[in-house]
């Protein structure tokens, strides 16, 4: 079954034959300033680091109905939220139980059966990535690749897909809920923050940055732990640079080349730890274009790497929860697993995709 991950490594080879033809002189360091005071320091281990071995996996049979999706607020022993989003291998959005690993909310799929069939070779009009803002109301639904950007849907958190196209959001490939409240940064070729709950004219979703300043976007932004600033990666001639958005002003301020980052390889993310730490996937790839090798990298907001740890090779990005301690992420064989405060575990099979 096609993965997120080959759709988007598709998007990246666009980019890295031509998507954009900038200079890459223009992606130079600058100021050092902007990282968030919560920041640790070189010497901190990563909070993600897998100590202990996996938890029993747990079934994904059962499809108990419900109409009400669970508040994202932590309600488990060990803190981490009672229920994560994911997206099937047929490409339909649900909610699943993290404990047992249950499916109980279906918020439906976009394409057609045409489309579903076609998905085997380069999926389009599909479900290929779900968000929910902070409080549980509202979830984001990413449809991709038509039109080029993807289509972004926001959804009643208890409802589902009733009439897909009527009334789709802006478009974009990936959503990252705000920490502090429940705005989203939706990226695409361009960068949307909106508020899904407070409405605005048709085609005026907050900030809007027209193709960042930073060449093809890869990945998902990451918000600064206080909402102040996002994140995210982008390529210029196939150099990776790390670019930052101050909110209060709506213009890039910082572009920082990142060196550590191969020809080869991709950067798989972004989120932000509680320490206000960026981490993402690291990916290498051979001649195919195929993942041959995968690692977790924790860096700092101005670029700088401070820690590495162990993921699955073909490990998809999901992201942490609001809390910043628990990451979310699927691996090579489509099994979602989770990593925080040192321990590890399995929670689900069968999904492409995988959000708190």
């Amino acid at each position: 079954m096609v993965r997120l991950k080959l759709l988007l490594s598709v998007l990246t080879l666009l980019a890295a034959c031509g998507g954009d033809t900038a200079s890459t002189t223009t992606a130079v360091p600058q100021e050092t300033t902007m990282a968030p005071t919560s920041t640790v320091t070189s010497t901190a281990a990563p909070t993600t680091t897998s100590t202990v071995a996996p938890t029993t996996q747990a079934p994904t049979t059962s499809t108990t109905a419900t109409t009400t999706l669970t508040k994202t607020a932590p309600v488990l022993e060990d803190g981490r939220p009672a229920t994560f989003l994911a997206v099937t291998e047929e490409y339909v959005a649900v909610e699943v139980d993290t404990v047992t690993g249950e499916i109980i909310h279906s918020f439906g799929q976009t394409g057609t059966a045409e489309q579903m069939a076609a998905a085997e070779e380069m999926p389009p009009n599909v479900l290929v990535g779900a968000w929910r803002n902070r409080e549980g109301s509202i979830v984001g639904l990413s449809d991709c690749c038509e039109p080029a950007a993807g289509r972004i849907f926001y959804v009643d958190a208890s409802g589902e897909l009733v009439d897909p196209y009527g009334t789709p959001g802006p478009a974009g490939w990936t959503l990252t809920p705000s920490p502090v409240d429940n705005r989203f940064a939706n990226l695409g070729y361009s960068m949307v923050v909106v508020d899904p709950l407070e409405p605005v004219p048709p085609g005026e979703y907050g900030v809007w940055i027209d193709e960042p300043g930073l060449g093809f976007p890869g990945g998902a932004a990451a918000w600064a732990r206080d909402g102040s600033r996002l994140f995210w990666i982008g390529q210029i001639e196939k150099v990776t640079a790390l670019a930052t958005l101050e909110l209060a002003d709506g213009e890039p301020k910082h572009v920082t080349v990142l060196p550590w980052v191969g020809v080869h390889q991709y950067l798989d993310g972004i989120g932000s730890q509680e320490s206000g730490n960026l981490v993402g996937f690291l990916h290498t790839r051979n001649d195919d274009f195929e993942i041959v090798a995968s690692e977790g990298v924790v860096f700092s907001a101005t670029g700088e790497v401070l820690a590495n740890f162990p993921v699955e090779t073909g490990s998809w990005w999901g992201g942490y929860d609001q809390s910043g301690r628990f990451l979310i992420y699927v691996d090579g064989d489509n099994a979602v697993r989770w990593q925080g405060l040192g321990q590890a575990g399995a929670l689900a099979d069968g999904f492409i995709f995988a959000s708190w």
